[in-house]
């Protein structure tokens, strides 16, 4: 079993690596919902998915 780990150590740590970097994607995309945050930059002033967007537009 350790002859399999050793030989195989650089493919196990990559996919930690990778493995580490998707779960903190996946916290920061989670908070951003939780936060109400949304996930383009800009306004939803002259966006065209303004009224599908998560985030509720202010009516006048």
């Amino acid at each position: 079993m350790l002859s399999l780990i050793i030989a195989n150590l650089s493919t196990i740590i990559v996919g930690l690596i990778v493995l580490a970097i998707v779960a903190a994607v996946v916290i920061k995309l989670v908070r951003d919902k939780i936060n109400h945050k949304s996930s383009c930059g800009c306004g939803c002033a002259g966006c065209p998915s303004a009224g599908i967007c998560g985030s509720k537009p202010n009516s006048k």
